[in-house]
């Protein structure tokens, strides 16, 4: 009876037993399969990131649609700045005034310049114009004297961009329109110049006084005929802003023959030259005036 008994109470604990070590089993087996399947897949993906044809793959496909993205809304933010800039200085400028198309030709055929180039100058002579009360035209006169209408010209004396600014002299103007290099920016160069050309005629009180001061002869009894190239050719260019390009044109090209003969005779004449003085009064440029080039 007893022997019955024991057998009946002891069956169900042994199959309880089973029970669970088959669950304990099963639950290994699950880990070691987990395991071995988180080995096999950190394995697999070191093998392909050590392979360079995988890798390239995966950078392109995670990052280049970012990249590219960036690159375009850039691209096209700054073409929309370009074209506000483009709208609002040079075309309406030159558009709406038909005396800065005639200025333009004239400008391009006198010195042989791009007319896409010539037409943003003019324009921005006058718009510089415009804001600081300054003639437009005496401007461009200082900037085609000058320099050409080359706005990377430099002289021996660091003179530098379109009307020849003295750079070290003036930097701290240039630090508004990005540092020192802003000297060969077009724009910068032409409201620099400018901006110091209004303050030399306010100072001496006429234009005249103004151009000598501006070429650094403030000291000196005369200019050396700087202030009459200047004024020279503010009167071509009002010509052509009347539609006589040609006239214009002809003008020049006599005003450089009558210049060129006394230099000639005087290069022939073996005649002392006096010693100059470099000027006390020099804001723009210390060396001796040379002859822009002419066409």
């Amino acid at each position: 009876m007893s022997v019955a008994t024991n057998s009946s109470v002891l069956a169900p604990i042994a199959w309880a037993d089973v029970a669970c070590d088959v669950r304990d089993g099963a639950l290994a087996l699950s880990r070691l399969v987990v395991s071995a399947a988180g080995f096999a897949t950190l394995l697999l993906a070191a093998v392909a990131l050590t392979n360079d044809g995988v890798r390239h793959t995966l950078k392109a496909a995670l990052f280049t649609p970012a990249v590219h993205a960036s690159e375009t809304a850039d691209a096209e933010s700054e073409a929309t700045a370009m074209d506000e800039v483009a709208n609002k200085t040079v075309e309406p400028a030159v558009a709406t005034d038909p005396r800065q198309k005639h200025i333009v030709q004239y400008l391009a055929r006198r010195y042989r310049v791009a007319e896409e180039a010539t037409r943003m100058l003019v324009a921005t002579a006058f718009q510089v114009g415009r804001e600081q009360k300054l003639d437009p035209l005496l401007i461009l006169s200082v900037v085609a004297i000058e320099s050409g209408l080359n706005p990377f010209a430099e002289s021996a004396m660091g003179a530098q961009g379109l009307m020849q600014v003295m750079t070290r002299i003036h930097a701290e103007r240039f630090e508004a329109h990005g540092g020192h290099l802003a000297a060969l920016d077009p724009v910068a160069n032409m409201k620099v110049g400018s901006a110091i050309l209004g303050d030399l005629i306010n100072r001496g009180g006429s234009v005249e006084r103004g151009l000598q001061l501006y070429v650094g002869a403030g000291n000196l009894p005369d200019d050396g005929g700087y202030g009459a190239r200047v004024l020279g050719e503010r009167s071509r260019l009002a010509l052509a802003a009347s539609g006589k390009v040609d006239a214009a044109i002809s003008a020049g090209r006599t005003a450089v023959a009558s210049e060129q003969k006394p230099a000639a005779v005087e290069a022939a004449m073996p005649v002392a030259q006096p010693v100059v003085t470099p000027a006390a009064d020099a804001p723009i440029r210390s060396e001796e005036h040379a002859p822009a080039r002419e066409a």
